[in-house]
């Protein structure tokens, strides 16, 4: 399904910046369930969790690890997006929220865009932009991107 394919992408973002800087990132995931089925109108709809480990690379070359869990869900009909998610990741004591919509590209790729909300740490009262492409291949989700805290 092309909504898990955009999950992928999210755990992807994972930054730890103390200033406005922009990233690189790339990432993979495991889709931990998935559950779809036909609704009215004849349009497939479905939803998916995943949890995977990304790498962001700051324009300073510093390089940050960090762990997501997420969820992603179809659009509905007339949606200019096949799918939509939320993503939470952590890198040790710092956490943001990452708001996602996919528009897919065929049934294993994706381009995603995003928006970045800070949680604890070094992210609090932050907020950022992030976009990437994902690819789905089984139950394996990989993405790439770049971003940037505000």
């Amino acid at each position: 399904m092309k909504l898990v394919t955009l999950s992928l992408a999210v755990l992807s973002m994972s930054v730890a910046a103390a200033h406005a800087e922009s990233f690189s990132f790339a990432g993979t995931a495991k889709i931990t369930s998935e559950i779809g089925g036909p609704v009215a109108g004849g349009k497939p709809e479905g939803a998916s969790m995943s949890s995977g480990d990304t790498v962001a690379t700051y324009a300073s070359g510093k390089k940050v690890s960090s762990k997501a869990n997420c969820a992603g869900w179809s659009g509905q009909p007339g949606d200019m997006f096949a799918s939509h998610g939320l993503c939470v990741a952590e890198d040790g004591a710092n956490k943001f929220s990452v708001a996602f919509s996919c528009q897919a590209i065929d049934a294993a790729n994706t381009d995603c865009w995003a928006r970045l909300t800070g949680m604890s740490g070094t992210y609090l009262n932050k907020i950022g932009m992030a976009s990437w492409h994902g690819v789905r291949n089984g139950n394996t989700l990989t993405s790439a991107g770049t971003g940037q805290w505000n």
